[in-house]
């Protein structure tokens, strides 16, 4: 690897450790001997000639001073860019993984990157975006322990040429309050150790190599958007949800919606084009891996069958013929028109006409959408149009 400006003082003793997180190279140099042993512990060593050819981030850990009752204290930098201030040694590793994280976001555009959890169920890419909280890596935790393989469970990394879902196979970071749930799921933490991660309070970290040797999933297509909100030990339950509202929540999880500008929403659009998507309630963890799998074994064809919950899964095929009730007063059209203007700045670029054709029936599927895929401005049958996030983009 060819020599790049260190932070390191001179005459700071230190060690170095070269790793591979899926396809991408990780070199970590640190004076604190228990990272390194951390670190290495959850990722598999690469050769440093290996690293060379490839594009490699650089994470950095430096001794910096000591806090007011004598502890030492460190700073993180990856790539030479410091990354959350003077930390405790049990709060280094967190933000060694997140530099990481933030090194991906900015160097790998080749990517739509979101904020979600990916896993593939039977060769089929399936991404659970989210905010933190919602039970991300509880979930992929429970899926892989159940045969799904794993691409991550922090990012869904969508190739925006292929839209192929890629691994970026990162250990699961475990809140401490789902430390429970993981050990009964049969699964170990990373040196039996637990670390102080700023936002999230106390962590642990899973090697999903640990599952078993064909855990990590190889490139596929997403077949399924589902948003996931943990509820507790309830019964589990799975909502359909419009590929348009699918697409505007999907907009606001996107990591580097900014660095990708106008292309993003295309990209989102095409994505969802292609998937079936969902809301769930995570509740009991073997009713919420029974209740997907269930569903996702009764695709046919890109029709789901949804499931009645609670209950067996039961068949809807006239799932797509329900009429919902549309919003009938202007203020509410403008309401809708407002708020898809705020989560998507391209929309600014629909004509009055679409947005109230939007507020009308918002993000609505037409009456054949469920057999097309297509998405419409009514409930009518209209699946010959071309349609662009719920709204016809052809003329009458």
């Amino acid at each position: 690897m060819p020599d790049e400006p260190s932070v390191f003082r001179q005459g700071h003793r230190d060690s170095t450790v070269h790793c591979t997180i899926g396809a991408f190279g990780v070199t970590l140099r640190s004076e604190l001997e228990q990272v390194l042993q951390d670190f290495a512990s959850v990722y598999p060593s690469a050769k440093a000639d290996d690293l060379a050819r490839q594009e490699t981030i650089r994470i950095e850990v430096v001794r910096s001073g000591r806090s007011r009752i004598g502890r030492r204290l460190y700073r993180v930098y990856a790539d030479g860019e410091e990354v959350g201030g003077l930390q405790r040694c049990d709060q280094v590793f967190p933000l060694v993984e997140w530099g990481i994280n933030l090194r991906i976001i900015a160097r790998r555009s080749e990517y739509l990157q979101f904020h979600a959890a990916s896993v593939a169920f039977q060769g089929d890419g399936v991404i659970f975006p989210g905010d933190s909280g919602r039970g991300k890596s509880t979930l992929a935790a429970l899926l892989m322990t159940r045969g799904w393989q794993y691409f991550c469970d922090e990012f869904a990394l969508v190739a925006r040429s292929s839209l192929n879902l890629h691994a970026f196979p990162k250990a699961l970071c475990i809140k401490a309050g789902s430390y429970p749930i993981v050990r009964r799921l049969g699964l170990r933490f990373a040196r039996r150790r637990d670390y102080i991660k700023q936002s999230k309070g106390r962590v642990g970290y899973v090697n999903p190599r640990d599952v078993g040797p064909d855990a990590v999933a190889e490139p596929t297509a997403v077949r399924y958007v589902i948003f996931p909100t943990y509820t507790g030990g309830t019964s589990p339950r799975l909502h359909p949800i419009p590929r348009a509202e699918a697409a505007i929540a999907l907009f606001r999880c996107c990591f580097n919606r900014h660095a990708v500008g106008d292309d993003t929403l295309p990209i989102i659009q095409r994505l969802v084009s292609g998937a079936s998507c969902f809301r769930l309630d995570v509740g009991d963890p073997d009713a919420t891996g029974a209740l997907l799998e269930a569903t996702l074994n009764n695709s046919l064809g890109g029709v789901v069958a949804h499931p009645a919950a609670p209950g067996p899964l039961t068949s809807r095929p006239d799932a797509g013929r329900r009429r919902i009730p549309s919003l009938t007063t202007r203020r509410d059209m403008l309401r809708v028109g407002a708020k898809l203007a705020y989560v998507a700045p391209s929309v600014l670029t629909l004509s009055a006409h679409q947005v109230f054709a939007a507020g009308s029936n918002p993000s609505d599927i037409c009456s054949t959408g469920v057999h097309t895929g297509g998405l419409c401005e009514t409930d009518t049958d209209c699946c010959s149009r071309r349609c662009s996030l719920g709204v016809c983009t052809s003329n009458q």
